[in-house]
């Protein structure tokens, strides 16, 4: 099987308008589809990422504070899927919980470079 990241961008702040109780769901629902993933194969690893950020970049290693300082859209989590093709990735990514609160999901095929 083929190694695919998936990533999850949503509003990070929606999370912080959500009471305990809607968070417990939340997480319920992400545990119960990693449960399927498991029993079927198709689940190497996965977690939510903290909202807070430092972004480098250019020839000059420019350090900025957060990944999207104008936007409040950002990653929050991520996935290792195990499948046979970007399709099958992507028919699975369709269950994936966090589409229910308007997440957009980003599937990108690991390539392998021998040093596993």
């Amino acid at each position: 099987m083929k190694e695919f990241l998936m990533l999850i961008r949503e509003d990070l702040g929606q999370y912080s308008q959500m009471t305990p109780e809607e968070m417990q769901k939340d997480i319920e629902q992400h545990m119960e589809w990693v449960g399927k993933l498991v029993a079927s194969g198709n689940f190497k690893t996965g977690n939510p990422l903290s909202p807070e950020g430092k972004t480098v970049s250019g020839q000059k290693a420019l350090l900025t504070d957060g990944p999207y300082i104008e936007s409040k859209e950002g990653i929050s989590g991520y996935y290792f899927l195990l499948a046979d093709s970007l399709e099958q990735a992507a028919a699975i990514a369709r269950d994936c919980p966090s589409l229910r609160l308007g997440a957009t999901l980003e599937l990108r095929e690991v390539i392998q470079t021998g040093e596993e």
